[in-house]
C-alpha cells in the first residue's frame, strides 16, 4: 500500500511587506540612538533602569561591571570578546531579566570595563524580536524565522 503526500503550498506574504529579522538595522548607521530598559536580578529583586546606545553590530549587551556586582548578578562564565578597534578582552558573562517595550525576557550580558559604555547588543533585540529602525530613532518588531 502506497501512500502519497500532496504538496502543501507554502504561505506567502505580499511583497509590499519587507521582512526584518530580529537584531538588525534597518536605515541608517547602528549606534545611533538610545533606548531605555530595566535589569533585574530575579533571586534578590534588584532592579536598574537603564539608558543604552542601541549597537546591533555588537552582539552581547554590555552593562558596567560595577552595576551587576552591585545587583549581585553571578558570572557564569570568561568570554573573549573582540571590540570595534581590534582590541580583544575576556570579559564575564552573566544572566539578567530585562525590559524592554513592554516585554520581560531572560537576556546573557557582558560585565564591561570602565571603557565601556550601556550597550544594548543585537542577542538581546533577537531575544525581544525586535530591530533597530536607526532613521526613526527607535526599536521596531521583527518577523522571527524557523
Amino acid at each position: 500500500m502506497t501512500t502519497e503526500s500532496k504538496p502543501v503550498k507554502a504561505a506567502r506574504r505580499p511583497q509590499s511587506e519587507p521582512f526584518i529579522l530580529p537584531g538588525t538595522t534597518i536605515g541608517g548607521e547602528v549606534g545611533t540612538f538610545r533606548v531605555d530598559f530595566t535589569i533585574n536580578n530575579p533571586n534578590t529583586g534588584q532592579s536598574r533602569v537603564l539608558t543604552g546606545l542601541v549597537d546591533t553590530g555588537a552582539s552581547y549587551t554590555i552593562i558596567p561591571a560595577a552595576i551587576l556586582e552591585g545587583m549581585e548578578i553571578e558570572p557564569l562564565s570568561l568570554i573573549p570578546v573582540r571590540y570595534a578597534d581590534g582590541f580583544v578582552q575576556e570579559l564575564r558573562l552573566g544572566e539578567v531579566r530585562m525590559e524592554l517595550e513592554g516585554m520581560l525576557r531572560t537576556v546573557q550580558v557582558l560585565f564591561g570595563t570602565s571603557r565601556d559604555t550601556y550597550l544594548l547588543g543585537a542577542m538581546s533585540l533577537e531575544a525581544f524580536a525586535l530591530a533597530a529602525d536607526a532613521y526613526h530613532r527607535r526599536l521596531i518588531p521583527a518577523q522571527v524565522t524557523a
